[in-house]
């Protein structure tokens, strides 16, 4: 069932905040995100659905995002850590 409604907007709008870096990196690198995809395993689609915040970016992908990009996974979503562990603490999610 696909997922709407004013929670769910909120929800992609915060991912895609909190992972811009990392998208902003991946942009940087010159290369196509059809060829990013095919090196991560993923679709193209799925690729673009992760990016947009309509799929959440699980921990596989993560790693293979970091392995791509040579940095180290906990370095390139520090952010993206931070900002999750304070919704936790504040009860947010």
């Amino acid at each position: 069932m696909k997922q709407t409604g004013p929670n769910f907007a909120e929800q992609r709008i915060i991912q895609r905040k909190k992972t811009a870096r990392v998208w902003k990196l991946l942009e940087e690198t010159g290369i196509k995100r059809r060829y990013i995809a095919k090196h991560l395993g993923v679709s193209y689609g799925y690729l673009n659905q992760v990016q947009y915040g309509q799929a959440p970016i699980s921990g596989p992908m993560r790693k293979k995002i970091s392995e791509f990009l040579g940095i180290e996974e906990g370095r390139l979503f520090e952010d993206l850590d931070e900002y999750l562990n304070k919704e936790e603490a504040n009860g947010i999610r």
